[in-house]
């Protein structure tokens, strides 16, 4: 198997310093008045954003520039909402339940035996796979799998195994997401609540269960997805040297990311549907240009997952 030492997509902030002027509150869910953790907030004309934390508190500088324009807030299991942006703090923001949330999730408490591990990196080149905005806003990588008919009329997912890329861990949190697929194998609905997964800066994996023996997966096929958490924790901050173009260079540069780095691959264009998430929606990963001469013209990138199926 090759690997190579290169993480794709610089994941690293690039902010410009603005003056001190924040939009900082929490967000609460509508019918309880409890806190949404992990909501994120993404200003689309700006490609910026950023996520709640645990308690659903957040907080982000608004240049002047800024006042007025957008904000869209979404958390999964709640409907999305936008508001203006604002210089003010102690806002208190509602998220109302999504009566729709999980409502076609099937569940087995069967113990079943005929089983099948689905592995599509195996042999090829290793990649670390960081996140796809440049550390701007929140985003997610998406991998798509197909209902395997060799295993019978049913097939249900038992477990996912994700794969961090071995230079750059960090202790970190992340969402693991399983969706429904469209006819035309795009993301669509999740398949149950989003898993928080800690990670520590010595795990090359982690394996996730899913409830129960399984969640059905449906004739559609299904994604799995992992969703970076712009979070004080998942902060890593590096001092380096940036070579901005042929000329241009910047020394002692201080840059901010997100952990984890997943482990991705190198694929030949067609061979797998990849997405990420964009201030647009999803993505197909093929559509981005990858740099030269690290990769062919032919060449895309995906996430590294395996999944074990069982009938």
């Amino acid at each position: 198997m090759r690997k190579t030492a290169i993480i794709l997509i610089t994941f690293l902030n690039l902010s410009v310093v603005f003056a001190q002027k924040n939009m900082a509150g929490i967000i609460l869910d509508e019918e309880t008045k409890q806190p949404v953790a992990y909501a994120h907030l993404i200003i689309p004309s700006e490609k910026r954003g950023t996520t709640a934390d645990a308690e659903g508190n957040f907080e982000f500088t608004v240049p002047d520039e800024w006042l007025g324009k957008i904000v869209n807030i979404s958390c999964v299991g709640f409907e999305d909402k936008k508001i203006e942006l604002r210089q003010k703090k102690g806002l208190v923001i509602y998220l109302k339940p999504s009566l729709e949330f999980l409502s076609t999730v099937h569940i087995t408490h069967t113990e079943r035996q005929k089983r099948k591990r689905v592995n599509p990196f195996r042999g090829k080149q290793i990649i670390g796979f960081g996140n796809f905005s440049g550390g701007k806003y929140p985003s997610m990588l998406a991998r798509y799998y197909p209902f395997i008919e060799k295993l019978g009329e049913e097939n249900y997912l038992e477990e996912v195994t994700v794969f961090f890329y071995k230079d750059g861990r960090h202790d970190a949190k992340f969402r693991l997401r399983i969706l429904s697929a469209t006819a035309d194998k795009m993301p669509k609905d999740d398949l149950l609540d989003p898993i928080l997964v800690d990670v520590t800066y010595k795990q090359g994996r982690i394996k996730a269960r899913m409830p129960a023996n399984g969640i059905e997966v449906p004739r559609e096929g299904f994604f799995v997805v992992v969703e970076h958490l712009f979070i004080k924790e998942n902060v890593v901050e590096e001092i380096v040297n940036l070579q901005m173009n042929d000329s241009v260079r910047k020394q002692n540069v201080r840059l901010r990311r997100y952990a984890p780095i997943f482990t991705g691959i190198v694929e030949k264009a067609g061979e797998s549907f990849s997405y990420y998430m964009s201030v647009n929606g999803w993505k197909k990963v093929e559509k981005l240009k990858m740099p030269k001469p690290n990769f062919k013209e032919n060449e895309i990138v995906a996430p590294a997952f395996k999944v074990k199926l069982t009938n």
